[in-house]
Formats: C-alpha cells, structure tokens, sequence
C-alpha cells in the first residue's frame, strides 16, 4: 500500500531548553481525566491556532482532541497529572507531515537508560523537571484537509483530526526512540551513554540488544542492520518489553524501519509494512478517512513497560469504548488491504 501522507512522522523532542509564557496557557480535560494539558500557543500573531479566522476552530478542535484523549488514556491507565505543551501549526500541503509532537528531554547525567523525559516523567512520578518551562511540544500541519469535527467520521479525502492527535500525544508520554540515524542519542548524551527508556527495549530479529544493559554501549553492528532492515518479522527492530511480548502472543513487536531511514519515524512506531500490526494507532502513516482512536492490547502493553500503571477494572463504558474501536480497526484493516 502506497502511504499518502507521512504521519506523525516527527516526535518534536527537544533537550531542555527555557521558554518564557508564551500564550495564556488553557486547561481540558474531564473532571476524572487522567491527563489535563496546557497548551501555550506559540505561533506568529495572525498565523496558525492564532489565525483570525480559524485559529478558534483549530483550538477548539485540539481542547476537544486533549479532553478525549484523557477520556481513552485514563480507560487503560491510572496515572495523572498536568502536561504543558508549547502548540504551533503549520500551513504546507506538500509536507508529508500531518503533525508531530514529543517530550523535552533532559541529560541527567551518567550512563543508563535515565534520560531525562519530563512528560513521562511528570505523569510516572509527580517529579517536574522542567520547573516552568513547557513540557513539551506539538505542532498539526493545517495543509492538509483536516475533519474537526469528533463526532462526524472522516471522508475519504480528510484526515482523522483526532486519531492523529492521540497518536501525537502518546509520543510526548514517550513512545519514541531518542536514537538518530548513526544510533547514537540525537539530543547531546553520547559521552555520558544516557538513554531513553523505549530504547532500552530495542533488540534485532534474534534478540540481540542494541544497547548493552551492562555498559549502556551501543552495539553499532547490530543497529546498523537493523536499523533499516526493512519489515518485521524476518528483519528491522523489535520492542520486547514483558507486557507488550505477552500481549502480542509471545513474541516481540515489529517497529518501523524501512530500508533507507527516515528520520523522526523510523524506529520509534510500529511497523507499517507488517501486515498483523495494521490498523493500530501507533503506525508511522495513515490514509485520509477514520482511523483508531484508542490503543489496542500491544499499544498498552508497550506503554505498561514504559512504566505506566494498568488500571485494574475497566469501568462499564470503557467496555463499549473497546469494541467501538475494534469495529474501527477491522474497517480499517480492510480499507487499508483495499488500497
């Protein structure tokens, strides 16, 4: 299948960096919801979320997308707390990027899987570290045709706002690898080995670590080939945290590395060209039309080893949550099959 658009092809995260207020900061979220974000608007006055005549459907469209997805987050999930995000737009139909997004990160100092990520760090741990400084980043590209609307479904020439959205906002929670094309970190944490914690999953085809847990070295021979070892599961990378392997049947997760790199989505989504993975949120591309708007058992096993505390009984609704998004997921395997 020929992908139209690169989605969420970038994860935006940054090493720390200072920002003063940059807009006035709006909270979403329902009372019960797990994650309240903040978005500080930081586009060119006239421009983007502050467009005169759109800016105000955009922003209602990205408080409606935070509020819901805080709804499906806290459905699988008990952890809390208030994420910051700096929001740009960008407004550039022949960018393959529908929108992107990520955590800042901050070196901490010493060898280990210890990055500094203060979303995931925030939501696990309570801790900021990033004092008053925004948390993170997100930017939607607005030249593409967007639907907006949460309850309408999406046509066949429009993308799904919100199945977007999610995707971009579990990248801030740290689904996202912090490796660049050579392997090493992209974020200046070479000489001290400090890694993130998705990347401390990462293994080849037969298991090898790309990152020796005993050292923190990374083992270049093997990410060299597997880095772009084309689909899963005969090459590429895996992710074999325990849940995420017990929740796909055993074995490790396909993530997406094509044989040439593609920066800011290899290695850090699922693997698009494994047929058994198609039509979960985490995929590198999507085509316009409906697409997942909630995690399926591999997406929550994935993040359950990144820390995050399972809920234990699902409420009732929840339930009915499930099966609306597996109808979805099958629509769109078949649609995706079609193509």
């Amino acid at each position: 299948m020929k992908r139209q658009k690169q989605t969420r092809v970038g994860r935006v995260a940054h090493a720390m960096v200072n920002y003063g207020l940059l807009a006035a900061c709006l909270s979403f979220g329902s009372a019960n919801a797990a994650v309240t974000f903040q978005f500080q608007y930081a586009d060119p006055a006239g421009t983007g979320f502050l467009d005169p005549a759109d800016g105000s459907s955009r922003q209602t469209a990205l408080n409606t997308a935070a509020s819901k997805f805080s709804d499906m987050f806290g459905s699988h999930f008990s952890n809390s707390g208030t994420v910051v995000l700096q929001a740009t737009a960008s407004d550039d139909a022949n960018d393959d990027t529908l929108a992107s997004a990520g955590s800042k990160l901050i070196n901490l100092g010493g060898a280990g899987f210890n990055l500094g990520e203060v979303v995931r760090t925030k939501l696990l741990t309570g801790t900021d570290l990033n004092g008053n400084n925004v948390d993170g980043s997100l930017d939607v590209n607005f030249g593409n045709f967007w639907e907006l609307d949460f309850n309408a479904t999406p046509s066949n020439t429009e993308y799904d706002f919100y199945s977007a959205l999610f995707h971009e906002f579990t990248h801030a929670l740290g689904f996202t690898s912090t490796m660049g094309q050579s392997g090493e970190p992209i974020f200046g944490t070479q000489d001290t080995g400090s890694w993130s914690t998705f990347d401390s999953f990462l293994t080849d085809k037969n298991g090898a670590r790309i990152i020796d847990p005993a050292n923190f070295a990374l083992n270049q021979e093997t990410w060299n080939a597997a880095s772009i070892g084309g689909p899963s599961p005969a090459g590429g990378l895996f992710f074999d945290g325990a849940n995420a392997v017990a929740a796909n049947g055993g074995s490790p997760v396909g993530l997406y590395t094509p044989t040439t790199w593609e920066e800011g989505s290899s290695v850090s989504h699922l693997d698009d060209e494994n047929p058994a993975l198609a039509g979960r949120m985490m995929l590198a591309a999507s085509e316009a039309g409906p697409y997942a708007r909630d995690y399926d058992a591999v997406e929550v096993g994935m993040l359950a080893d990144l820390g995050y505390t399972v809920a234990a009984i699902p409420e009732p609704e929840t339930y009915a949550m499930l099966l609306a998004g597996l109808g979805m997921i099958g629509w769109v395997v078949r649609r995706r099959k079609a193509a």
